[in-house]
């Protein structure tokens, strides 16, 4: 089932506050004892501790310290799969960000459609429970007021100092049989969409997503020049690094609804490149430092990437990757690899001249048909067929259309 977390963040509650000290006192003795003896089960974890930690807090509801081990243990598995992968070298964790479940046994959730309500106990027949207001926004409505019908179940909630995540579980929408397919090129400053069934371009600006990335970094070796304390650049460094994946995500967020929109109106099928392991294509022996950090640091791609194929999946649209080789290189017409390719122009000796990214879209769409059976359209038929793709772009390609 698909599923969408929202978050909802709250100021200073002091019973939050005392609430989440004692949980996450109890948390990191959790991991303590998970790594000391080689334990991962919640079970164990919790069978061991709840003794201490009934005499350590007593007032305190049972599920709480239920879910204190079992966060515990979260923390634990995935230190376990980060070991694994070499990807740290501490010997034990240490939880800096401590969250804790919350149970929906004792969970009272109310929406009127405007105001969400969440109310729960800190200890066993509490009288004066934590009581949680929010106002949400109205992206945020539509999928309470859809959750509040029964279109959708609430899962456990997740409570920190000063956030609550709330998963809502969607149904699983079944992909629609895609009539045509929506070739896209992703390139550093555009997106180049094109529709094999009307043969129609479109050009998006995606150029704010790397100044966003630019300017923060400006911002950052502005902010911490002079500093000598590590700890004071780790700060700067750490807040433009939110801002930069706040402002990046949401762009993305936008591009992508655009897109699953224009599919479903056309019922058309989304195909991508899959662009995964970049950074060992662009090796340091081929590339300059100066084009591995503009391509590998500016370029969240992958992010894009990701948040499309979530909303794709969310709303039944299908969608495939394919292999990138050689997709800007091949002439579309008589299927010639060209062998260089330099600048933005392609030629081929057939007389095609057109921008490279249209070249690479009208291609990975003839791909993606491929992949996906081979459709036939109706006008033109594949656009794998040299003279279909003729007829229906020209030689010249100088007719077409570029929506921003």
């Amino acid at each position: 089932m698909p599923t969408i977390c929202l978050r909802f963040r709250f100021g200073e509650n002091q019973k939050v506050r005392m609430l989440m000290d004692a949980c996450a006192a109890m948390q990191q003795q959790a991991v303590d004892f998970a790594i000391d003896n080689n334990k991962t089960a919640t079970f164990s974890i919790w069978k061991a501790l709840y003794p201490s930690f009934r005499a350590q807090y007593p007032h305190l509801h049972s599920k709480w310290i239920g879910s204190s081990c079992r966060a515990g243990a979260t923390v634990v598995h995935t230190f376990r799969n980060r070991q694994r992968k070499g990807k740290t070298k501490v010997q034990k964790p240490k939880i800096k960000r401590p969250f804790v479940y919350v149970s929906k046994e004792f969970l009272k959730v109310d929406y009127d459609g405007s105001k969400l309500t969440l109310t729960f106990p800190v200890s066993p027949y509490d009288k004066d429970p934590i009581i949680l207001s929010f106002r949400p926004h109205h992206k945020y409505c539509r999928l309470l007021d859809e959750w509040k019908s029964g279109k959708a179940v609430m899962g456990e909630p997740t409570l920190t100092y000063n956030s609550i995540f709330i998963p809502l579980k969607f149904p699983e929408v079944k992909p629609y049989e895609p009539k045509t397919v929506l070739g896209i090129d992703s390139n550093e400053m555009n997106l180049m969409v094109y529709d094999a069934l009307s043969g129609e371009l479109r050009e998006i600006d995606t150029s704010y997503a790397a100044k966003v990335s630019r300017d923060h970094e400006r911002r950052v070796r502005k902010g911490t020049k002079g500093k000598q304390n590590p700890k004071a650049k780790r700060k700067v460094m750490k807040k433009h690094g939110r801002l930069r994946k706040e402002k990046v995500k949401n762009f993305w967020h936008q591009i992508a609804l655009m897109l699953i929109s224009f599919a479903i109106q056309s019922g058309a099928a989304i195909v991508l490149e899959d662009l995964k392991r970049m950074k060992e294509r662009i090796a340091p022996q081929h590339k300059s430092r100066r084009m591995r950090q503009r391509l590998l640091n500016f370029w969240s791609i992958m992010t894009f990437h990701k948040i499309l194929a979530q909303k794709a999946e969310f709303y039944g649209v299908p969608l495939v990757f394919i292999e990138p080789q050689n997709t800007s290189r091949t002439c579309p017409i008589c299927g010639k690899v060209s062998e260089r390719l330099r600048g933005h122009v392609f030629k081929c000796l057939c007389g095609l001249k057109m921008s490279r990214h249209e070249v690479a879209a009208i291609n990975i769409a003839r791909k993606g048909i491929e992949l996906l059976g081979g459709l036939m359209l109706p006008r033109q038929g594949s656009v794998g067929d040299p003279r279909s793709l003729s007829s229906g772009l020209g030689l010249k390609a100088q007719v077409h259309d570029r929506n921003g």
